[in-house]
C-alpha cells in the first residue's frame, strides 16, 4: 500500500506551491474530501474545475477533457469519483497518462474505501500523492476544528469549541455547520457576538421545566441574533423526541435538532411530562409557527407565554 500523507501536511505543501499533478483521496469523510478540494481550488483559482462520477459520466469524456485545451486558460482541475468503475482499457490509458509530465491538468481521485488487493488502485495511489481523509479519531477532532476555524478566520475560543463537540459529537461537518451559523450567518460583516447560550441550552431548560432559566436563555438567544423560526424547529423536535421516548416509539432523528447531551437526558425530561401534555404542546407549537408566518402578531411575546405555560404545567390540563 502506498504511503498515506496527512491532510494537514499536504495542504501546507500546496500553499507553499509544492504541487503535484495528481492526488488520491482515501477515506469516506466527505467534509475532509471537500476541504482538500476547496483548498486546492483556492491555490489554482484561475483553473477550470470539472467533476466526474463514473457510472453517471462517460469515461471517454474524462480523456477528452485531459486532451482538449481549455478555452479560457491552460489549467484544469479534474475530480474523479467512483474510480473502480474504470474499464480495463481506461485503467491502462489513465496509468499511462499519469506516467507523463503534464503541468496543465491536475487530477484528484476520490476513493471512499480502500482495497489493497486492487492492483489498479494501488498503482493509482503510487503515481499520486495519497492523502488520508478518513474521519479523525475523537481525540483529534478539536485540533481539526481549531485548524479550520483559524483558516476561515472565525474567532472562537478553545472552551467554545469544546462546547460544540460536547453538544454535537465528533462529526466535523456538523460542528462546522453550527459554528458558521452561530458565528457568521446571523451576523453582519462576519462579526462575532459573544454567545453565552446555545439553542440546546433552551431545550435542556425547557425539558426540565426550569422557568426562570428558560426565559433568560430565550432572551439571550434573541438578543444574539437567533431567528424565532430556528428556535421553533428545535423546540418542536425536542417535544416530538420526548413524546416518542415516552411512547416507546423508536425513530431516527437528525443531530441537527437533538444533540447527544439532549438525547442522554431524555429520561429526565420524560419524567416531567405526560403524553397528553406533550400532544398539547406540539399542537401549540404548530399553531404559533403558523401565526409567525401568516400574521403580524408579535410572536416573541407569544413564545414567552408558551415557555411560561410549559414550565407551569398549563398544557397538562
Amino acid at each position: 500500500m502506498a504511503k498515506l500523507e496527512s491532510l494537514g501536511k499536504v495542504i501546507k505543501d500546496i500553499h507553499k506551491n509544492r504541487i503535484n499533478s495528481s492526488y488520491f483521496l482515501y477515506g469516506d469523510d466527505i467534509f475532509m474530501q471537500d476541504f482538500f478540494i476547496n483548498e486546492f481550488k483556492k491555490i489554482k483559482k484561475n483553473a477550470e474545475c470539472f467533476l466526474y462520477y463514473l457510472g453517471y459520466d462517460k469515461q471517454d469524456s474524462i480523456f477528452n477533457q485531459l486532451s482538449n485545451l481549455s478555452l479560457f486558460n491552460n489549467e484544469k482541475i479534474i475530480v474523479i469519483k467512483n474510480i473502480t468503475r474504470f474499464t480495463s482499457k481506461s485503467r491502462k490509458e489513465l496509468l499511462d497518462y499519469l506516467s507523463k509530465e503534464d503541468s496543465s491538468n491536475y487530477l484528484i481521485f476520490v476513493k471512499n474505501n480502500f482495497d489493497n488487493r486492487n492492483k489498479f488502485i494501488d498503482s493509482l495511489m503510487r503515481k499520486s500523492i495519497s492523502i488520508d481523509v478518513r474521519t479523525p479519531f475523537d481525540n483529534k477532532v478539536k485540533e481539526w476544528i481549531q485548524y479550520i476555524t483559524k483558516k476561515e478566520k472565525i474567532k472562537i475560543s478553545d472552551s467554545e469549541i469544546s462546547d460544540y463537540i460536547n453538544a454535537y459529537g465528533s462529526n466535523i461537518s456538523s460542528i462546522m455547520n453550527y459554528i458558521k451559523i452561530d458565528f457568521i450567518s446571523n451576523h453582519k460583516n462576519n462579526s462575532r457576538i459573544n454567545r453565552k447560550f446555545y439553542i440546546w441550552h433552551l431545550q435542556d431548560a425547557l425539558g426540565k421545566k426550569e422557568l426562570i432559566k428558560s426565559l433568560d436563555i430565550y432572551e439571550s438567544l434573541l438578543l444574539n441574533g437567533n431567528s424565532i423560526n430556528l428556535i421553533f424547529i428545535y423546540l418542536y423536535r425536542l417535544y416530538e423526541f420526548i413524546y416518542n421516548t415516552i411512547d416507546n416509539y423508536k425513530q431516527i432523528y437528525s443531530n441537527f435538532a437533538v444533540n447527544k447531551i439532549i438525547q442522554s437526558r431524555m429520561n429526565i425530561y420524560s419524567s416531567k411530562y405526560s403524553i397528553n401534555e406533550l400532544e398539547n404542546i406540539i399542537l401549540k407549537l404548530k399553531e404559533f409557527d403558523f401565526l409567525s408566518k401568516s400574521s403580524s402578531i408579535n410572536i416573541s411575546n407569544l413564545n414567552r407565554c408558551l415557555i411560561t405555560n410549559i414550565c407551569k404545567g398549563y398544557y397538562e390540563r
